[in-house]
């Protein structure tokens, strides 16, 4: 599964060229940020989870086994790091109960989206984003803005796919609350 370029890397890092590893940095380093930040919701504990996820990583490399992408492995490592940090901090990161919704109404929110600027838009997303638990948060980032599939993000959440499946299908009832409420209010402004 991992690419052919990750591969001839992990040899060359494995073969005792160290600055070979720059290559996983350069290359996964903003997706692994993103899954950190996502968790932490602080720049600098994101940061440094990031950084210590790729030390993990680098001295781990003869373990890893080529079974998933080289890219799914790291993300794991940068999850659990960051729900280890999040305990660590005794974090409580609350969960919002939302009531269901209908596909009718998913498609008010989506015309009400439409109207909104694309800077406006992002704002309003992520905003909403915020309000989903840690787990839902990763899980949507990975899902749809980091097209990852859901065996990619089985790997790096370490639950079933069937859960995974139920925790989206979760996540976007609960966002679509979440634009369908604060579209309603710009449109009653």
């Amino acid at each position: 599964m991992t690419s052919q370029k990750d591969k001839e890397y992990i040899k060359r890092v494995l073969e005792g060229n160290t600055n070979a590893f720059s290559y996983f940095v350069d290359t996964y380093q903003d997706l692994a940020f993103t899954v950190a930040i996502r968790i932490l919701k602080n720049r600098e504990e994101a940061e440094d989870v990031v950084q210590d996820a790729f030390i993990k990583c680098y001295h781990s490399l003869r373990s890893f086994k080529g079974d998933s992408k080289f890219s799914t492995w790291l993300y794991r490592i940068v999850y659990h790091s960051a729900l280890d940090k999040c305990r660590k901090n005794d974090r409580n990161v609350s969960s919002i109960v939302i009531e269901e919704a209908s596909y009718k109404q998913l498609d008010e929110v989506d015309n009400a989206l439409d109207m909104l600027e694309s800077k406006e838009r992002i704002k309003v997303i992520k905003d909403a984003l915020e309000k989903l638990d840690t787990e839902e948060q990763t899980i949507i980032t990975l899902y749809y803005f980091d097209d990852l599939s859901i065996k990619e993000i089985v790997a790096i959440v370490d639950i079933s796919a069937d859960n995974v499946k139920i925790k989206l299908f979760r996540a976007r009832k609960k966002l679509f609350k979440i634009l369908k409420n604060k579209s309603e209010l710009n449109i009653n402004l």
